[in-house]
């Protein structure tokens, strides 16, 4: 899907999504428009999405409840361009999430080690989406890597982005370090069979 595309068209694409994904997901982007752009930044991303056939009325969402995917995607997308936003606030964006989200940070109390941080990867996917899956494929912990692949999930390019900077904020939330970055090294919008991020702490 190309962001040169108008948001209607955007629009139209992403209804075809089929699949859910849990409403904190949305609430805590929010939350993160909220804090960046206000009050009034989240009364124009409501009534942009209303416009575009996706009611969004926050105050009678439920965090535990199911949302469509295209919607949380459409979001961002939204987001993006009605506040004038780059790649990096989007980014940004992702990085707030597991900090902010009261499912991610109650599962991270039973998280007390890499390993059981990469190998529950795919369950806490599961209870926030029902479609597509979470792999981990490496874990080096003398070299301070990781690889992991989410797989049949095809949305929106800025999801993948959302996505490196959601991996970085859970891993410094895990690491306490300040040095992780998060590089996607293979994508599906680039030819790619999955999406594939390089992980360094």
């Amino acid at each position: 899907m190309s962001e040169e595309k108008s948001l209607e068209e955007v629009a139209e694409e992403l209804k075809q999504i089929d699949g859910n994904v849990k409403a904190e997901v949305i609430l805590v982007q929010r939350d993160y428009i909220l804090y960046k752009e206000g009050e009034e930044g989240v009364r124009r991303l409501s009534e942009r999405m209303n416009e575009l056939g996706a009611d969004l009325s926050f105050e009678k969402i439920k965090s535990s409840s199911w949302e469509k995917e295209w919607k949380n995607s459409l979001m961002t997308v939204v987001a993006k361009e009605i506040f004038n936003w780059t790649e990096e606030d989007v980014f940004e964006m992702g990085r707030y999430s597991p900090r902010a989200s009261f499912f991610i940070k109650m599962m991270m109390q039973y998280v007390v080690s890499l390993d059981i941080l990469f190998n529950s990867a795919n369950i806490f996917w599961k209870k926030q989406q029902d479609f597509g899956e979470i792999e981990s494929v490496e874990l080096n912990k003398e070299e301070k890597y990781a690889v992991v692949r989410i797989k049949d999930f095809h949305t929106h390019p800025l999801l993948c982005i959302y996505h490196a900077g959601y991996f970085k904020g859970v891993l410094e939330f895990v690491t306490k370090s300040k040095g992780v970055t998060v590089e996607e090294v293979e994508c599906t919008h680039k030819g790619g069979r999955y999406h594939e991020y390089l992980i360094k702490w």
